[in-house]
């Protein structure tokens, strides 16, 4: 149930931000408000302590963000404490946020090696996603020593795994395979 009214509200300020033709604009807004939420401890504890009331709340987010954000998105914050779904607040930033990216085409790539890659490998891997694709791709490089080599490449719920551990794991379900026959 949560889920679908954050989607509702972000749907609702993406369909404004798409008529104002002001995506980026209310894009940066709302990362500046999910930082003030989320990088100021004391304004998440107030957040989501349940004694203090949500008018309390209200004046003190709006105080935290005053001349940052437009009227819009303070008027999205004011709906959200009015129906008292603060606890939404979070999950509705980072939905819209997603909507903006997926609407100008930008997808992220986790790619997970056992070592560090070298930067101009990280550009290729991101450049040849982009190019099939058609779309900007961003990369996340993780290592995990685990893999023992090669790469694994997730990107928008595929999976291309080269990794020594996983060939090594097929081969020794083949070999399994192959006793038991």
């Amino acid at each position: 149930m949560a889920q679908l009214i954050s989607v509702r509200y972000a749907t609702a300020l993406f369909d404004l931000a798409l008529e104002k033709d002001c995506i980026d604009k209310y894009s940066d807004e709302i990362k500046i408000m999910r930082d003030a939420v989320t990088e100021d401890s004391e304004i998440m504890r107030i957040l989501d302590h349940p004694q203090i009331s949500s008018e309390k709340k209200l004046s003190i987010l709006t105080s935290a963000l005053e001349g940052k954000v437009s009227a819009d998105i303070m008027g999205l914050i004011h709906i959200v404490f009015r129906k008292n779904r603060e606890t939404e607040l979070t999950d509705i930033m980072n939905r819209f946020l997603d909507m903006a990216e997926k609407h100008k085409g930008i997808v992220y790539a986790k790619v997970e090696s056992a070592v560090p890659l070298k930067e101009s490998a990280v550009e290729e891997i991101k450049e040849k996603l982009s190019k099939k694709l058609n779309k900007q791709v961003i990369v996340n490089t993780n290592v995990d020593p685990q893999l023992i080599g090669g790469i694994k490449i997730s990107v928008e719920g595929h999976v291309l795994d080269s990794t020594i551990k996983t060939q090594l794991s097929s081969l020794k379900g083949k070999l399994l395979e192959t006793r038991l026959a």
